[in-house]
């Protein structure tokens, strides 16, 4: 009998508290809501509600501090040439979005998360352009309001700044899966650092998977929980699949379930290959 290692027992219980409680059993993850395909705008309520509607396992969001440390919903690091951690609360929230919503604090778009118990919340915790030690502060106090309101159980993170992960896991069981740095290897991402940090969830650009294949034996071993983003092609979807990834986040929820629809005893297979 195969000796069971503390890697393999966590996978197993993240496995159990993903799929286990009824959500939604696929590894399709709505990069910023439904958006491309139904017109709402991206990280909008409609957006979370229509990924919700579709079935994906879970939905994405992206959270800021604001001027004055509010927690926002929002992806790209400025709304009409401005850093939203330098822009005061109130005139952001005066800001529509094009489908006429305001733009959703963190605190209602969990709000809205409730309303539902089969899609999950994936919270990517955006790092300080300016003050990268400010993206601590906001980990924390995400997970403070997640805990707070009672969402424990619909949640799950995403960090880009390493320390942010390491305080974060200090105070949540959650899932903090570490994001890495795609656009340029990092000694940061490789398989001994992440075995070093203690890192148990992994969510890389699709581009630096395939730029290092040779990393995927070494992750497995570990018995890491495996995300990937952004998979939008047929053929990658398959390809994600069949390594056995636990979470593809894509832009194209509709077509993956449809893929994963059509794959899943062999998506099974794949995990249970993990």
């Amino acid at each position: 009998m195969k000796k069971i290692t503390t890697f393999t027992l966590f996978a197993l219980v993240l496995f159990l508290s993903a799929y286990g409680k009824g959500w939604n059993d696929n590894p399709v993850i709505a990069h910023r809501g439904a958006w491309k395909n139904t017109g709402n705008p991206q990280n909008s309520l409609a957006s979370f509600r229509d990924a919700a509607r579709m079935g994906c396992h879970g939905s994405e969001c992206d959270v800021w501090f604001t001027k004055e440390d509010s927690m926002v919903i929002f992806h790209d690091s400025k709304r009409n040439g401005k850093l939203i951690e330098e822009t005061p609360f109130a005139e952001l929230r005066a800001q529509k979005l094009s489908n006429g919503e305001t733009m959703p604090t963190l605190q209602e778009y969990i709000t809205e998360v409730l309303k539902q118990k089969k899609t999950k919340l994936i919270i990517d915790i955006k790092s300080s352009v300016k003050d990268k030690p400010r993206t601590i502060k906001l980990a924390l106090a995400i997970n403070a309001l997640v805990e707070k309101m009672g969402a424990h159980d619909w949640v799950e993170y995403l960090v880009g700044y390493m320390p942010a992960g390491v305080n974060l896991r200090s105070v949540t069981d959650l899932p903090v899966a570490y994001l890495g740095k795609w656009k340029q290897d990092d000694p940061e991402c490789t398989p001994g650092n992440i075995r070093l940090q203690g890192i148990k969830c992994l969510d890389y650009h699709s581009k630096q998977y395939k730029r290092h294949p040779e990393w995927m034996p070494e992750f497995k071993k570990m018995g890491l929980h495996f995300n990937v983003w952004v998979v939008n092609k047929e053929d990658e979807m398959l390809y994600f699949m069949n390594q056995g990834f636990n979470y593809i986040t894509t832009d194209e929820p509709e077509r993956l379930l449809q893929v994963h629809k059509a794959n899943k005893k062999a998506y099974k297979k794949a995990l249970q290959g993990l």
